[in-house]
């Protein structure tokens, strides 16, 4: 039995379609290896393949933070939120 991908990557809090495709793209196929990869990985990888293409914004982290954390993005504590936005800025210098 073929499992589906985006089926599962949906299940997560905070992701949407279109989250999930642009996850799937890069070769994120379950909650496990989104998991496994962390929070910090994942966004490099889409930032290196989508940011010509799409706005990848700090909220956009938030949302992976919270499904690898199983949380509202909103839930996120806001030591870890400035965290994460360092990570944004470092990327676009």
């Amino acid at each position: 039995m073929n499992r589906d991908p985006k089926k599962e990557l949906l299940s997560l809090k905070n992701l949407g379609p279109k989250s999930v495709a642009q996850l799937v793209d890069i070769g994120i196929t379950s909650s496990d290896q989104l998991i496994e990869l962390g929070t910090e990985e994942v966004f490099r990888r889409l930032y290196f393949r989508f940011c010509d293409e799409h706005r990848l914004s700090v909220n956009y982290l938030y949302a992976l933070e919270g499904a690898i954390k199983g949380c509202d993005w909103r839930l996120i504590p806001v030591n870890r939120k400035a965290e994460l936005k360092a990570l944004v800025k470092n990327l676009k210098s």
